[in-house]
C-alpha cells in the first residue's frame, strides 16, 4: 500500500489538452499541491498539460512508473492495465467508471481486468472512483478541480466506497477548519477493499481518526478484527439500511435482527463509532482531535443564562454529570474580582465583560481534579470583540493539550466574522451546544470501548459460506430434529418425545407423565400456536385424545409440562456480512412487538453474553423487579454462549429461533420449550 501514498513517479492516462479531458485535472491536481515526484501524462495526442508534454506511451519513459492512475473509456481499460502490467508498474488506481455500477452485464469486463491484475500481480483501486488524496506528500489525484488554500492538513483519514461522499467529506472538512491527512475512494472494490487500506491507515502514524463511508461490508469479520485491534478512533458512515424483509414473516429472530441491526451492533461489539449523517462524521473528526474524554464529570461555562440551561439539558441527554468545582475554583474567581450569576455548574459568566478573562476562566476549569471536560459557549458582539474571542480561542488551543482534558468550543457569529474565528487556532468549533455534547458522549465511549479491551469474535469453526450457497435450497428441521441438535451442545431441552402415531403418542405419555403438551411435529409449521399445532397442560389421557382429534398431524411432539417463568428468547441467524449472530431478547408471543432485543456477531464468551442480557430494556425484569426473585441469569448466559458457540460451527444454520426459553429464579436454572431452525440443503 505504501507506494500508493507515496510513490516517486506517477503515470496519468486519458490525459489531452482539451478542457473537457477530465484526466488532464489529475496531472493539474498533483503539480498545484507539490507532488515532488516525475509525472507523466499518457495520451492519444500531442500537447501540454500543467506544464508538462503528453506522452504517446510509456516507451518514452526509461523507469517505472511507482503508481499508475488511469481514466479511460471503460472499453479501453484492460488493454490500459496491460500496458502497465507489460511496464511492471504494480500498483494501478483505475478512476474509470461504467463497469458493474452501470450495468450487470460489465461485470465480465471486471473479470478481465481482474485477471490482467493478477497476472502481472498488480494491485487496482477502484474502478469508479475518485483515487488518492496524501496532502503530506502531495499525492492528489481526483478527477476534480482541488485547491491546496482549503485542503488542511490533518490527522483525519477517510475510506469512501463513494465518489461524491469523498468530495462532500473534502468540501465540508474544508468550512469545518478540519484537517485532513490521506483519503481514499475505492469505488466498486475490485480487488483493493475497505479492510485493505483500513490497515494501512491504523498503522499510519500521523492517521488519528478514520472515516468510513459505506455501502456493504466486504468482510464483516476482518473489519471487526482491524478495529478491536487499534486504540485508534473508527467512525462509519453506513447507508443501506434495508433490513432482510423476506425472511421477517418467517422468523422472530430475523425480525429483531435486520441486516442494519446487524451491523449496528457488530459496529458497537468492536469498538467502532456509527455516525448516520456527513456533519456527524466531521464532528468526529473534530472531537478526536482533542485529548479523549476519560469520564462524564463536565465543567459547563456560558456567558448567556439560556445556552446554560441548554447546556444542561444537552448534558442529562447525553448522560453527563455536572462536575462539582471546589471552593477554590470560585475563590480564585473572587481573587480576580469577577462577577458571577451564581457559584454553580453550569456557571454563568454573563456580568464578566472583559473577555480577556475567558482564558484564566478556562485554566482554572481545566486544574479542576474533578473536571474531565470543559464545554465553553462563547457569545459575543462580533462587530466589538472579534479579535479578543480569537486570542482567547488561540489561548484555549495552547492550554487544551497540557492538561490532557478535552475543550469543546460552540459559538455562532456573524457572516462575515465566521471563517476568521474557526481558523484562529488548531482547536475545533462547534456550533450548538447539543451538537459538541454529542461529539463529546462518542470520545467517551471510544475511551470506555478500550479501556475494555474489547475483542472481535473469532472466525467460526465450520466450512466457511460461499456465492454458490446463496442460491441452495433450504429445510426447516422437524422438532425433533431441532430437540436433538440442541441437546447434543448440551443445553437444557425440555424432556419431550417425538410420535409417528396416535398409538405411539398414547405410550410415549404414559412414560414421560402427565401434565404434558402435544405439538405438531412438522418443521413446516413454523407459528404452531396460531395453526392449531399445539395444546398445553395435558392433564390425563382423556386430554390427551381430545387433544388428537383436535390436531391433524402426521408426527407428533409430546414435551413434559414446564413450570411458569420469566420468557426470553435466544436465536440467530447467517448474516452475509458478518456470518452467524445470535440474539437474546424478551420472549414470548410479544416478541416482536416489545422488539427489546440485544444482538452480538457469535461465538460470544460469557463476558459478552452478560452484557447482551444487561442491554435489554427489560432487564430488570430479570434483575428482580418490584420485589421478585432474580432470574438465573447465569444459566441464561451459558444458553447464550452455548447458542452462539453452535451458530459459528454450523454456518449451514440459515434461522434459529428458541423461543420461549423459560429462565427460573436464581440457582434454579432454565429451560428450552419451543425451537425452529432453517438450514441450507446439503
Amino acid at each position: 500500500m505504501k507506494k500508493f501514498f507515496y510513490p516517486e513517479s506517477i503515470a496519468v492516462f486519458g490525459v489531452s489538452e482539451a478542457r473537457s479531458n477530465l484526466a488532464r485535472i489529475i496531472a493539474g491536481n498533483l503539480v498545484s499541491f507539490g507532488f515532488r515526484g516525475d509525472i507523466y501524462p499518457v495520451g492519444t495526442s500531442q500537447g501540454m498539460v500543467a506544464g508538462i508534454k503528453i506522452l504517446a506511451g510509456l516507451d518514452e519513459v526509461a523507469t517505472v512508473p511507482d503508481l499508475a492512475v488511469v481514466l479511460v473509456p471503460a472499453r479501453y481499460a484492460p488493454q490500459t492495465l496491460e500496458v502497465c502490467g507489460r511496464k511492471g508498474i504494480r500498483n494501478v488506481i483505475l478512476e474509470s467508471g461504467g463497469f458493474s455500477e452501470f450495468s450487470g452485464d460489465r461485470r465480465a469486463l471486471e473479470d478481465e481486468m481482474l485477471s490482467i491484475a493478477r497476472r502481472y500481480r498488480m494491485t487496482v483501486i477502484g474502478p469508479n472512483c475518485f483515487g488518492i488524496v496524501n496532502l503530506e506528500a502531495g499525492v492528489v489525484v481526483p478527477f476534480f478541480i482541488m485547491d491546496p488554500q482549503y485542503m488542511k492538513k490533518g490527522s483525519a483519514s477517510l475510506i469512501s466506497q463513494s465518489g461524491g461522499v469523498f468530495y462532500d467529506t473534502c468540501m465540508l472538512c474544508s468550512v469545518e477548519n478540519v484537517g485532513l491527512r490521506k483519503l481514499v475512494s475505492i469505488g466498486n472494490k475490485l480487488m483493493t477493499n475497505e479492510n485493505d487500506i483500513l490497515e494501512y491507515m491504523l498503522g499510519d502514524e500521523g492517521t488519528g481518526v478514520v472515516g468510513l463511508y459505506l455501502e456493504n461490508f466486504s468482510d464483516g469479520r476482518r473489519f471487526m478484527n482491524l478495529a478491536a485491534s487499534s486504540d485508534k478512533p473508527i467512525v462509519v458512515l453506513k447507508a443501506n439500511r434495508s433490513p432482510s424483509s423476506g425472511e421477517i414473516a418467517k422468523f422472530h429472530t430475523t425480525a429483531l435482527a435486520g441486516d442494519d441491526d446487524v451491523a449496528d451492533a457488530a459496529m458497537r461489539q468492536a469498538g467502532v463509532i456509527r455516525v448516520t449523517n456527513f456533519q456527524e462524521m466531521v464532528d468526529c473528526f473534530k472531537v478526536f482531535s482533542l485529548p479523549v474524554l476519560q469520564g462524564r464529570r463536565l465543567a459547563l461555562i456560558s456567558r448567556s443564562g439560556g445556552h446554560g440551561v441548554l447546556s444542561a439539558d444537552a448534558a442529562r441527554r447525553y448522560g453527563f454529570e455536572f462536575a462539582s468545582l471546589s471552593d477554590g475554583f470560585y475563590e480564585g474567581i473572587a481573587q480576580k474580582k469577577l462577577n458571577v450569576i451564581a457559584a454553580t455548574n453550569p456557571l454563568d459568566i454573563g456580568d464578566i465583560y472583559d473577555l480577556n478573562e475567558y482564558g484564566s476562566i478556562l485554566e482554572m476549569a481545566l486544574q479542576e481534579n474533578g473536571v474531565d471536560g470543559v464545554v465553553f459557549v462563547v457569545t459575543y458582539s462580533s462587530e466589538s470583540d472579534g479579535s479578543k474571542v480569537r486570542d482567547f480561542f488561540r489561548f484555549a488551543s495552547r492550554v487544551t493539550p497540557a492538561y490532557n482534558k478535552p475543550v469543546a468550543l460552540c459559538v455562532v457569529t456573524n457572516r462575515a466574522e465566521w471563517f476568521g474565528v474557526k481558523e484562529a487556532a488548531d482547536l475545533p468549533v462547534f456550533t450548538d451546544v447539543d451538537q459538541a455534547m454529542r461529539a463529546l458522549e462518542w470520545s467517551l465511549r471510544h475511551y470506555e470501548a478500550k479501556r475494555r479491551r474489547r475483542s472481535a469474535p473469532p472466525r467460526p469453526d465450520g466450512p466457511p459460506r460461499t456465492h454458490a450457497d446463496e442460491g441452495r435450497a433450504r429445510r426447516f428441521l422437524d422438532p425433533a430434529e431441532c430437540f436433538s441438535l440442541l441437546s447434543r451442545w448440551q443445553l437444557p431441552v425440555a424432556e419431550n418425545a417425538s410420535a409417528g402415531s396416535r398409538d405411539e403418542v398414547l405410550a410415549r405419555a404414559e412414560i414421560l407423565g402427565y401434565p404434558l403438551a402435544l405439538k405438531s411435529g412438522e418443521g413446516e409449521m413454523l407459528h404452531k400456536s396460531e395453526a392449531g399445532g399445539v395444546f398445553l397442560d395435558i392433564r390425563d389421557r382423556e386430554d390427551l385424545l381430545r387433544a388428537l382429534e383436535a390436531m391433524d398431524a402426521k408426527r407428533y411432539i409430546i414435551q413434559r409440562m414446564v413450570s411458569q417463568g420469566r420468557e426470553i428468547i435466544i436465536g440467530g441467524r447467517f448474516d452475509n456480512e458478518f456470518g452467524p449472530v445470535v440474539v437474546c431478547g424478551l420472549g414470548g408471543i410479544y416478541v416482536e412487538i416489545l422488539a427489546d432485543r440485544s444482538i452480538r456477531v457469535a461465538p460470544v464468551d460469557e463476558a459478552e453474553a452478560r452484557g447482551m442480557i444487561d442491554d435489554l430494556k427489560g432487564a430488570s425484569i430479570l434483575n428482580g423487579a418490584r420485589g421478585r426473585m432474580p432470574a438465573d441469569t447465569r444459566a441464561l448466559t451459558e444458553v447464550i454462549v452455548g447458542v452462539s458457540n453452535l451458530l459459528a460451527a454450523n454456518p449451514d444454520i440459515v434461522n434459529l429461533d428458541i423461543n420461549p426459553v423459560i429462565v427460573y429464579d436464581e440457582g434454579k436454572g432454565c429451560v428450552i420449550v419451543d425451537a425452529k431452525i432453517e438450514m441450507l440443503d446439503r
